[in-house]
């Protein structure tokens, strides 16, 4: 009896410390399972926080807001806020373009200009503030004029650029004879010039 008494303590003794640790195994495997969840939340809300931000970045950089990329000051403008009225001047496949504010470049110019048509040439002073644009044909020109008359080009420019037909003799002469319009002979001008400095030759000067 002895014995058995001492067997069933030395057994239970020996199972006690299996079912403790049985438990603390079942106990760490919960809090193993609660930890894996819980890093398995964080990082689906990381990944949609993540997704979110790359969308956010995406609408920003397309529609040119926040830090992301602007759109080009040089770009072709909106079109005016009020139809154009017709010109007083006459028809003219050369315009003259007035209100301009750099910076800019001359090829950003010319590339802005050939939205509407074919440039065959282009004349900018020196501060950039005027230029004279000869088109391919009276169809581009107008469509030209009544595309950026009014408009805000570049989009930094406090004013709004002045397009109207451009009078062909003003033309030659503030370009140096440069631009060429379609109404200009030459022989006439060169005769005007010859003229001019005749008279300039005859002059005698008074003592």
């Amino acid at each position: 009896k002895q014995w058995y008494q001492r067997r069933v303590a030395i057994t239970a003794g020996d199972i006690i410390p299996v079912e403790r640790s049985k438990k603390r195994s079942s106990h760490d495997h919960g809090t193993w399972s609660s930890r894996a969840n819980t890093t398995g939340r964080r990082g689906a809300e990381d990944e949609d926080n993540l997704d979110y931000e790359a969308e956010s970045e995406s609408d920003n950089m397309e529609g040119g807001g926040g830090e992301g990329v602007q759109k080009d000051p040089t770009a072709f403008p909106d079109p005016p806020l009020e139809p154009v009225g017709r010109s007083r001047k006459e028809d003219n496949r050369a315009l003259l373009i007035t209100n301009l504010i750099r910076p800019f470049t001359v090829l950003q110019l010319k590339t802005m200009l050939s939205h509407c048509g074919k440039v065959k040439s282009i004349w900018i002073n020196t501060i950039k503030s005027r230029c004279y644009a000869v088109f391919s044909c009276l169809e581009e020109a107008t469509r030209a004029r009544e595309t950026l008359h009014g408009a805000v080009w570049p989009s930094t420019s406090p004013k709004r650029l002045n397009v109207d037909y451009a009078e062909d003799e003003r033309m030659y002469s503030e370009t140096d004879g440069e631009l060429i319009g379609d109404s200009i002979d030459i022989t006439v001008i060169e005769e005007k010039k010859e003229k001019s400095t005749d008279c300039d030759s005859a002059l005698i000067p008074l003592l």
